[in-house]
């Protein structure tokens, strides 16, 4: 097996590492050799010195000896045109890429269809924790009912921060971009994109249908303050920025919002840079997923799996059907914090000096809204 590695940052070297370092050990595992012939970046690294260091994708693409293409530059331009390149041309292909997979996911793997060919993408969602394979293998038996996680390790580090250190949002900001945790473009974080890009993959496994990303409702955890995390805790919940996907209607419900979770149960209690999948199923029920959700070894390692699953004979399928619509999931409990009492359908109430706070009963958020009328109140929802 031969293969050309197109970008050489945090993880493509943390790939380029584990190949070198575990060869005789992974060859031995897949009873063939494993060769890395091409590195490829913008900038040149410190590779071993039998890697071909090129600046040229299609030195990589084009090369007949090459078996599988690693794409791990990442964005939706570029990677996209490696990625159809190297499928038409023969070329398996493995990438970390989730904007890519959430946008474009229909396109490429139709490619790889027409071509047989693999694509295989563990490493886009939750880094390291083999939450995919479980769904295109393991769970094959199950019909998913919902998918519930915390798919972003900046988000939830920023908010273990506020509540640990008695911080508000711009100062756990500011520690977290400081010890490289948030994007270049801090939105794809702090606004619920990234999560966004995952609970995408996860719902189009789960569900085998091809959902437009466009019609996703994400928001973030911009709006969550310490205040209201202090409240949450009183009443025996945690903040956390939750991903949801779940069956309704003729499509499905898929978001991602700041929500709170009762102390009570585990995705509460993940905490730093860590992330949880869980999948309720029909016949296995609640299938817990936990791990570091990103980092250089933790993202190879599922890069460097998915490279040994090139050699297997069958693919995994997407024929999915398209999602005719995707709906925001607003049929829910709510934490609103008002400045005077209002009346609205409630399960639990507390104040507190001039804030009156409630956990309502489910209802849409819209008659909430409308019951609240001109209140500027404060909104969340609230998981179970």
């Amino acid at each position: 097996m031969k293969i050309g590695v197109i970008g050489l940052g945090t993880v493509g070297y943390g790939v380029v590492e584990i190949l070198t370092n575990e060869k005789t050990r992974l060859e031995k595992e897949m009873k063939q050799e494993i060769v890395i012939k091409y590195g490829c970046g913008l900038e040149e690294v410190d590779l071993p010195e039998e890697i071909i260091y090129t600046k040229d994708y299609h030195d990589v693409i084009n090369d007949e000896e090459i078996d599988v293409v690693v794409e791990l530059i990442g964005g939706t331009t570029i990677a996209k045109n490696i990625i159809l390149e190297a499928l038409n041309n023969k070329k398996h292909v493995v990438t970390a890429n989730k904007a890519l997979l959430a946008h474009y996911g229909k396109e490429i793997f139709q490619t790889a269809k027409a071509n047989d060919v693999h694509i295989f993408y563990e490493a886009s969602v939750g880094g390291g924790i083999p939450v995919l394979a479980s769904q295109k293998e393991s769970l094959i038996a199950n019909n998913t009912k919902e998918i519930v996680g915390i798919l972003n390790g900046t988000t939830n580090f920023i908010l273990t921060l506020m509540e640990n250190e008695n911080l508000d949002f711009d100062e756990a900001l500011s520690i977290a971009d400081g010890l490289g945790y948030v994007e270049a473009n801090p939105a794809l974080d702090l606004d619920g994109i990234d999560a966004a890009h995952k609970i995408c993959i996860l719902a189009q496994n789960g569900y085998q249908k091809f959902v437009d990303f466009d019609q996703i409702q994400a928001s973030g955890i911009r709006n969550v303050t310490k205040l209201d995390m202090d409240y949450a805790k009183k009443l025996g919940y945690r903040f956390k920025m939750i991903a949801q996907a779940k069956p309704v209607k003729d499509g499905l419900g898929i978001d991602v919002s700041a929500t709170l979770v009762n102390l009570n149960e585990l995705v509460a209690n993940v905490m730093d840079s860590y992330n949880v999948v869980e999948i309720d199923n029909d016949y296995v029920n609640n299938i817990i997923y936990y791990g570091r959700g990103a980092g250089r070894y933790v993202t190879a390692s599922a890069v460097v799996s998915d490279i040994m699953k090139t050699h297997q004979v069958e693919r995994w399928s997407h024929d999915y059907e398209d999602c005719k619509h995707v709906y925001p999931i607003s049929s829910s409990r709510y934490y609103v914090r008002a400045s005077k009492p209002v009346d609205i359908p409630y399960e639990t109430y507390y104040s507190e000096k001039d804030d009156h706070i409630y956990i309502t009963e489910e209802i849409e958020l819209t008659d909430l809204k409308n019951k609240l009328d001109d209140e500027n109140a404060v909104i969340f929802k609230v998981r179970g």
